[in-house]
């Protein structure tokens, strides 16, 4: 299996961060403005790409009960 060069990392891990951001607001019937607050507020960009390397092979499911997870541990009532 080939890794990814940086460039090709860095793309990957945006790609994952929009389409989990979607997936989430569209789950929890959230608006643009709400979901980017909850995201920013608990950092989820920053725990994705720490999770990088697990999120990249899980599928979308996965990974949205993973972030849910972690939000519901950090205090967040989904």
């Amino acid at each position: 299996m080939n890794e990814f060069t940086g460039k090709e990392k860095a793309d990957d891990l945006f790609l994952i961060q929009i389409r989990l951001f979607r997936l989430f607001q569209s789950k929890w019937n959230l608006d643009e403005q709400k979901c980017s607050e909850l995201f920013n507020k608990y950092k989820i960009y920053d725990y994705i790409e720490t999770c990088y390397e697990f999120f990249h092979v899980q599928g979308d499911d996965a990974n949205l009960a993973d972030i849910e997870q972690y939000l519901k541990n950090n205090g967040v009532k989904l």
